[in-house]
């Protein structure tokens, strides 16, 4: 289904305003889907069996390198710099 519509400036501001703010490019049909899926699921008007799975990159450098290989290792540095 193909739908036009008109929003209120108030509207169509607050949805400009979140997209600018959104770390990765993003556009409004995709921001305008998300928003009515939610509203819609929320309320009972569809299964929420479709939910998505939405991982942010961690930025460059933030983490360790071999956690999957020496996570014991990993972990036990954690433990140790928290109760310092």
């Amino acid at each position: 289904m193909h739908l036009s519509t008109e929003l209120p400036d108030r509207l169509a501001q607050a949805i400009a305003d979140y997209i600018q703010d959104q770390p990765h490019p993003t556009n409004i049909p995709d921001v305008l889907q998300t928003a009515l899926e939610t509203f819609l699921s929320e309320r009972g008007y569809l299964s929420q069996s479709r939910k998505r799975l939405h991982i942010t990159p961690a930025e460059h450098g933030s983490g360790y390198r071999n956690t999957s290989i020496e996570h014991d290792q990993v972990l036990a540095n954690i433990d140790q710099e928290t109760s310092a």
